[in-house]
């Protein structure tokens, strides 16, 4: 059997995307495209959730089989993180005590905005600002049972229980602040290179994975884009070359999107003091200070 041995769980809009792809290039290791299968809690959470998540067992199992012969084969669905009372049970059953577990970590009043503007670009319902977005959203996702779990801006930043749920129920966890990420890419690489016990070896950084700074300037321009529609088909006949329908796609979105505001300072003072305490935990917990996130 061909399962992951390696999970990247979270969390989303802290850099899993580029760590994904890094990884990728190391000779021992096999990252699984799409990224983000979900296997683990499609099911329970709601098969409408996640639109390119999987379900099917051996559907799973096939997104693995090139990397068989790899030390290490792994995914990257961030949701994970927010559910380990899911995930955790079905790791140990599925793939074993052996498994290694990466999680990545953004300060979460930036991780909520950034999260809010993720949605906002690819979900045509989500149109609302963010403070009002962030007011609603668990409501909103227990009573709409298609909506993303992405949406729940304020719980997807709540780490201290998440990760204390890997640290005690799993053997092998490793922690990345998305801050010295940027502030020292060689160094932590280094480090996640000694916790999978593999060689070191030099990451072509390049290629940017998931650059989030834009948003389109109407939501009838968003639909077209990324939903399917009778003119995306007619651009596939007409242009049959990925390439240039890729290259017209830049050009499209040069032109109809904006740059994402940053967050007003209000905004950032109230989640701040929401996630205040949090932070101190999660700060006790890794040994680490954290408290500038919320100063």
């Amino acid at each position: 059997m061909a399962l992951p041995n390696l999970l990247i769980v979270g969390a989303a809009k802290s850099g899993t995307t580029s760590l994904h792809n890094y990884l990728n290039q190391h000779p021992e290791v096999f990252m699984c495209n799409p990224k983000e299968p979900h296997f683990l809690i499609n099911k329970e959470i709601g098969l409408k959730r996640i639109l390119v998540g999987i379900d099917d067992f051996q559907e799973y199992e096939k997104l693995f089989f090139a990397g068989k012969e790899n030390k290490y084969r792994g995914e990257s669905s961030v949701m994970y993180l927010m559910y380990p009372d899911i995930v955790i049970p079905k790791i140990k059953e599925l793939f074993g005590d052996e498994t290694k577990i990466i999680i990545m970590l953004r300060n979460p009043v930036d991780r909520a905005y950034s999260g809010f503007q993720h949605v906002k670009r690819y979900n045509v319902n989500e149109t609302s600002t963010f403070e009002k977005a962030w007011e609603i959203s668990e409501e909103r996702y227990f009573s709409n049972t298609v909506i993303t779990p992405a949406s729940r801006y304020q719980e997807l930043g709540l780490y201290y229980n998440q990760v204390k749920s890997y640290f005690e129920k799993l053997q092998y966890v490793h922690v990345i602040i998305y801050d010295d990420y940027k502030a020292d890419f060689k160094g932590e690489m280094h480090k996640v290179f000694d916790f999978l016990a593999i060689d070191k070896i030099n990451i072509n950084i390049e290629e940017r994975h998931m650059i989030g700074d834009w948003q389109w300037e109407n939501d009838r321009m968003k639909k077209i884009m990324i939903k399917k529609n009778s003119l995306r088909s007619f651009l596939k006949i007409i242009i049959p070359f990925k390439s240039l329908r890729k290259m017209l796609r830049i050009k499209i979105k040069q032109s109809t999107t904006n740059k994402v505001l940053e967050m007003k300072k209000e905004t950032r003072q109230m989640l701040q003091e929401f996630y205040k305490e949090d932070v101190a935990n999660l700060s006790e917990l890794l040994d680490r200070d954290l408290n500038y996130w919320t100063q």
